[in-house]
């Protein structure tokens, strides 16, 4: 069976913010809370979502009055899936036990 690298998105909620610059560490730091030990080995970065206006690529954090949403990317690898969809529901479902009330969504799957 093929082991697959799966990239899903999240949305955080970083309350008493004082920059953007803090609201995506406290959502990386928060996140790797709940992952570790467990899933240490799950990549966690700050999307990117493309400027409206020129399409240039901008960090997926909105903030207003210290309260922001920060989007998530986490990269985990999952070995011997029966196919993409499986390895998905793997990825989904180790993610969401642990990240509980949080939106995950599955961005895209690949083979390795």
């Amino acid at each position: 069976m093929p082991d697959y690298l799966v990239v899903l998105q999240a949305a955080w909620i970083v309350r008493n913010a004082k920059s953007v610059r803090d609201a995506m560490n406290i959502a990386v730091a928060e996140a790797g809370k709940r992952l570790n030990p467990d899933l240490d080995f799950v990549k966690i970065d700050v999307g990117d979502t493309a400027c409206p206006k020129c399409d240039a690529p901008i960090k997926s954090v909105f903030m207003v009055a210290g309260m922001a949403l920060v989007g998530l990317i986490l990269e985990m690898k999952v070995f011997n899936a029966k196919s993409k969809e499986h390895a998905a529901r793997i990825a989904k479902y180790e993610l969401g036990k642990r990240m509980q009330r949080i939106p995950i969504e599955v961005v895209e799957v690949v083979e390795l």
